[in-house]
């Protein structure tokens, strides 16, 4: 029987492909939500609670690193011990501590944010919906994310294990769930909160289910007399966890700075209106990272396989048809939002808001380097290269959120589509690029040296 070529073989055993397939369904479920819950939300609820609601639901974007990068810092070393035992029950102790952990990092980011939501909502800048509203509504979506802060744990054990369409398969049944209640939501009793809820708590509900499953059938039962660890305990044995995660912590908050943050500094700055602008002009552009993002997470436990086993020819290979492919559909779907962007947003606005051509050409900008920073990304996390990713990553966060917020003051949305634009293309995007082929550059070298010294 003829073999694969050792491309696909890789792609195969990594289960990739599996999870591609399996987040088609919670991705294309989040644009059915787009395309279905953005112009019926605008028809029932009006545009300014409409632009609440697109304020709430970003709510977890505005947390930094909720799990102080502890999850992330977990995958090469579950990744290590999968290969080494082909299971993580040597693992169960440290696991359920860091699961203890997350819970009581929860309960801190709980009171934390109700406290800096109160001061964000109340504290002034333009107000065209009534502050306790705008409070409710943002302290409402935070608690609902904060629960499912611990189950995240188990999504990134089974990513290390190259299983991560388990728990994506979970994920599109809270999609599924939180477009069906949204619109029972909208056409049976139209009302802000529920539909944050109806929104929101699905994907959260579904997982925790999928991390009892998992820890249940990966971990197994509790040995008689288990004992539980103090935090001091878990603190000790995760050392190397928290080493990596710190480099997490600092992403999470050069996104926070860079790019979350944007509609709320907007909603002070110039108004709900315009947050509900900004929100719609990006929504179709928002599917274009769809396929990429299918799989390009995948790929990093792929990545430290096979650079561990000194594929290096492989990972370039692969870097290359990926990022090659992605420049192409990113060109031709922006192309195509662009040419149909009159009746797209007619659909979506519902009528209601006018979107300027200009605008959409920087956010195609925008959201093109952004897909292609995520690619590097995965390599570089892979390779451990952490130190030069923060400080490629905070360097363009600081810097663009001054430059956007005097953009917005001079000259509105207009400047900031631009700025943000420019500002994430020259000082994230090219640096990531830089670092990524300069890292393959060298391991090839020490690739071909090995070689050499092994024929000799």
């Amino acid at each position: 029987m003829p073999t694969l070529p050792p491309r696909l073989q890789a792609l195969r055993s990594s289960s990739v492909l599996r999870y591609g397939l399996t987040n088609l369904l919670p991705r294309s479920v989040a644009i059915l939500i787009t395309l279905i819950v953005t112009p019926l939300a605008i028809s029932r609820l009006g545009l300014l609670e409409y632009g609440v609601w697109a304020l709430a639901t970003l709510v977890p974007n505005l947390v930094p690193t909720p799990d102080l990068g502890l999850t992330n810092g977990v995958v090469n070393e579950v990744a290590r011990t999968h290969q080494r035992d082909g299971h993580l029950r040597s693992e169960r102790g440290r696991l359920l501590g860091l699961k203890k952990l997350l819970g009581l990092i929860a309960i801190v980011w709980l009171a934390l944010g109700a406290g800096g939501l109160a001061v964000y909502t109340f504290a002034g800048g333009a107000s065209d919906v009534a502050p306790l509203k705008v409070y409710t509504a943002l302290l409402l979506a935070l608690a609902i994310f904060v629960v499912g802060i611990p189950p995240t744990l188990w999504n990134k054990a089974q990513l290390a294990q190259e299983r991560g369409h388990e728990y994506l398969a979970w994920e599109g049944v809270g999609k599924v769930t939180s477009l069906v209640a949204s619109v029972l939501v909208l056409l049976l009793v139209p009302n802000l909160y529920l539909l944050i809820i109806a929104t929101m708590l699905p994907s959260v509900i579904a997982s925790l289910i999928n991390g009892w499953r998992y820890q249940r059938s990966e971990l197994g039962p509790a040995a008689a007399g288990e004992p539980s660890m103090s935090l001091r305990q878990i603190i000790q044995q995760n050392r190397a966890v928290f080493s990596a995660g710190k480099f997490f912590v600092l992403f999470q908050v050069a996104f926070l700075l860079g790019t979350a943050m944007d509609p709320f500094i907007i909603k002070n700055l110039l108004g709900t209106r315009d947050v509900a602008y900004l929100t719609l002009a990006r929504r179709p552009f928002e599917a274009l990272p769809l396929v990429v993002t299918l799989f390009s997470t995948a790929l990093w436990p792929v990545f430290y396989r096979l650079n561990a086993a000194n594929q290096v020819g492989e990972v370039k290979r692969l870097l290359l048809r990926i990022g090659g492919g992605t420049v192409l559909l990113l060109a031709l779907l922006s192309g195509a939002i662009l040419l149909f962007s009159g009746p797209i947003y007619r659909y979506l606005g519902n009528g209601a808001v006018n979107i300027r051509v200009g605008d959409l050409l920087w956010i195609a900008l925008s959201i093109s380097a952004v897909t292609l920073v995520i690619i590097c990304n995965n390599y570089l996390n892979a390779m451990h290269l952490l130190r030069q990713q923060a400080f490629v990553q905070v360097g363009a966060a600081v810097t663009g959120l001054v430059c956007k917020v005097i953009s917005l003051r001079v000259g509105g949305l207009p400047a900031y589509f631009a700025t943000a634009a420019v500002v994430y293309f020259t000082l994230a995007l090219l640096p990531s690029l830089w670092l990524t082929l300069q890292h393959l550059q060298l391991r090839q070298r020490q690739a071909a040296e090995g070689n050499t010294s092994a024929q000799s």
